[in-house]
């Protein structure tokens, strides 16, 4: 293949921050963006906790944009806000901030050659869930437009009307691996020919209190007491006490965009994607296999000419499950061989929680940021490391210039993607 791939924007909402600047800042402060549930009502649920962002104001934030957007771009887009769901106002939020800090117009280059890749499946879940209970009041009261804000495919449709493009439209779904899949799709049309822009992006998952419940019953999240009311305690990938993980809102938006294109108009760049590689574990249940890891993480290194000891950082999937964390480390271990001693790990769900589709683009955008500032933030919440987790965790900041960055996903019903992402350098 002779197109490259590169990243020239990106925008996130998340528990940490609404700006680039605002994310990594907090990350390298160690920052924790967990409290307690207070959009939804987790009276009944044992998990009160997480990475809650049902109160911002997304219209306020619109209003950022109103310049950018012209003032009757601007009608349209605070009109379609404000008959949308919760994940579609997200996605359009920070897929507008992928968009303009990629220096992109809008309307730029031929909209059938760009495409919106959007990461997840029941993303509207507690919209439908209080569409539900209202139903069962009263069906005549249900909100008007439910059959069609209510449907998956309104998010990337909504995003792709903002921004007026009309290239592949549509939503892959693979639980947490999602945002990796999605990466791996607007890649291949890159790749492809087929487009010169992906915007790829990835909306919260509208948790419902039944979507925590139901995690809840399968030992899945934190349901300690004790850390109940020390939030920003209970997110603890790698420690020996780690207790499951936190759900967490959290949107993110890459743009992706063809080397020569970018070049030709003097585009910022912030990696190069040298490839994404996905499989599975052929087992429904959320069972995390480190031999079917390790198969996708060494086919993805063959597939791009990659030598193990080439890549100096993992930005983990890490959930902070006393299963998943080893299983992880165990694939990486199986992979790099004795060149894993070299490798800077670290745990970014220790401060955001799991922001679920989108936490492979959320997290991506993070570890782009320490790319582009060479220092990686720390691990959080570790009191004791986990003695099988004896690999270089960062738990302090740290000056580090990332060469290759490896970042892990896996996802319920044993899906798995990685991505591997190279820092950009104009001569190479």
């Amino acid at each position: 293949m002779s197109k490259r791939v590169v990243i020239t924007g990106m925008g996130t909402i998340n528990p940490l921050g609404d700006t680039l600047e605002g994310y990594y800042a907090n990350l390298m402060a160690g920052k924790s963006g967990m409290k307690k549930w207070a959009s939804i009502d987790l009276s009944e649920v044992e998990c009160k906790i997480g990475g809650d962002l049902g109160d911002y104001d997304t219209l306020s934030a619109l209003v950022k944009y109103k310049d950018a957007l012209g003032p009757e771009r601007f009608k349209v887009v605070r009109k379609l806000f404000r008959h949308t769901t919760f994940s579609a106002r997200m996605a359009i939020l920070t897929a507008l901030g992928a968009w303009f800090d990629a220096g992109l117009p809008l309307g730029a280059g031929d909209p059938y050659r760009t495409g919106v890749l959007v990461a997840g499946h029941n993303i509207n879940s507690n919209y439908i869930f209080e569409i539900t209970k209202q139903y069962l009041e009263e069906p005549e009261y249900i909100d008007a437009l439910a059959g069609v804000e209510a449907i998956d495919p309104n998010v990337p449709g909504i995003v792709a009307e903002v921004l007026g493009v009309k290239g592949p439209t549509f939503t892959l779904g693979g639980a947490c691996a999602s945002g990796n899949l999605a990466l791996r799709d607007g890649y291949r049309d890159i790749i492809t020919g087929d487009c010169d822009i992906s915007v790829v992006c990835g909306p919260p998952f509208d948790v419902s209190p039944a979507d925590i419940q139901a995690s809840a019953i399968i030992n899945a999240i934190v349901i300690k007491p004790e850390f109940q009311d020390r939030p920003e305690e209970a997110s603890r990938p790698f420690d020996v006490d780690r207790c499951g993980f936190l759900y967490s809102h959290g949107s993110a938006t890459l743009i992706l965009e063809d080397l020569d294109c970018a070049l030709e108009r003097g585009a910022a760049i912030y990696g190069e994607i040298l490839g994404v590689r996905a499989g599975g574990n052929a087992n429904h249940l959320p069972m995390p296999g480190a031999k079917d890891q390790e198969r996708v993480m060494r086919d993805l290194l063959h597939q791009v000419g990659v030598e193990p000891k080439d890549v100096d950082y993992v930005n983990c999937h890490a959930t902070g499950t006393p299963s998943g964390d080893l299983q992880e480390i165990r694939a990486i271990k199986g992979v790099f061989g004795d060149a894993a001693k070299n490798l800077k790990i670290n745990a970014p769900k220790s401060m955001l929680g799991h922001t679920c589709w989108a936490s492979p683009l959320v997290e991506t955008v993070g570890g782009l940021l320490q790319m582009k500032h060479g220092r990686l933030h720390p691990t959080t919440n570790i009191r004791e490391l986990d003695q099988e987790i004896d690999l270089d965790v960062i738990l302090e900041p740290r000056d580090h210039q990332i060469n290759l960055m490896l970042k892990n996903s896996f996802g319920f019903g044993g899906i798995n993607c990685c991505s591997l992402i190279k820092r950009y350098e104009a001569d190479s």
